[in-house]
Parts: C-alpha cells; structure tokens; sequence
C-alpha cells in the first residue's frame, strides 16, 4: 500500500510542487528505527508510516529556503512536532535550502484512535532577518490505531484555513515568533 499526493505551491514569484509519498514500514531495522529505539521489536513498529515529502522548484539560492512546520493531533491533544536536536525555540521540524520532509512515527504502545499530521512548507519571507512565518502549502496524514496495529490515512492537501485553525497552538509554544 502507498500513498502519494502532489500538491502546487508558489512562493517568492516562482512555482513548485511538494511530492508526498507515504507508506507502511514494512523493515523497521531496514527505516533505523534501532537508532532512536535501542530495544526494537520490529514486528511491534511494522506498518507504521514513512512519510517523505520532497521539494520540486523553480527558484534558487536564497529564494529555495523554506521550512517545514508539523502540528500533531491525537484525540483532544495538539501540540507542535519539532526535531528533538533542534532548538525547541524555533517552530520548524525543518528549515533549510529545498528541505526534505521525513517523518515515521511508530507508537505502538499508545492507546486507540487516530494520530494525524498536519504538515505546514513554510518560509521566512526575508530567509534569516526576522521571526516571521507565512504558510505556503499544506498536506495531510497519519494514521488509526486498533489494538496496537495501525492503518495508515489517506494523504490530502489541506486548505490555507487549516493554518488559522493551528496558529493559536503554534504561537503558545513560539512566542518569540509571529505567525502570518
């Protein structure tokens, strides 16, 4: 099973398009899972998604520097999804020269129900001087957990309404930011 979406996208006067591929783990030793879960049981975090998003543009240099933001909803819990060796500070699970998106959540251990992303390209509109952040295409995903074992959702663009709907969680835990 696999699920990929490309969305459009323009920014800073040029156009792109973000390809979304997400599929099952079906080798979590294969995807390095070991290296964030020392004691992995493999079968334990099979078919959990991958999720990978990559970046086609016609701007360069400075113009291609762009961000990812992910804000994470399970059950009546949101909150905003950050690398954990980045500065917990900045709002971004990604920044850089055409970033890669890449995700694989495994929670085997959590209760029911559903785990969904929603995954913000993002840019700074004058790349490094300010703390300003303006949406500029969304998607999708995640997945439903029935008694440990997941079932992965479909991938679909998300309307520019959905940002609005996440800046109130995003500036609570960015304050030093402003969110366009």
């Amino acid at each position: 099973m696999q699920r990929e979406r490309s969305i459009p996208f323009e920014t800073r006067g040029q156009r792109g398009l973000i390809t979304v591929r997400v599929v099952p783990n079906e080798d979590p030793w294969a995807s390095g899972h070991q290296l964030v879960v020392p004691d992995l049981n493999a079968e334990a975090f099979r078919g959990f998604p991958i999720c990978t998003a990559s970046l086609r543009y016609h701007g360069h240099g400075i113009n291609a520097i762009m961000g990812w933001i992910q804000v994470i909803t399970r059950g009546s819990d949101v909150s905003v999804d950050l690398a954990p060796n980045l500065d917990a500070t900045d709002p971004f699970y990604a920044y850089g020269y055409l970033p890669t998106f890449f995700d694989a959540p495994a929670n085997p251990d959590h209760p029911d129900g559903t785990w969904r992303a929603d995954t913000f390209l993002v840019v700074v509109p004058d790349v490094i001087r300010s703390r300003t952040v303006v949406p500029i295409a969304a998607f999708t995903w995640g997945y439903e957990l029935r008694s440990g074992r997941p079932t992965l959702l479909d991938v679909a663009a998300l309307p520019a309404k959905e940002w609005a709907g996440h800046r109130a969680v995003i500036e609570a835990n960015h304050p030093a930011w402003t969110f366009g």
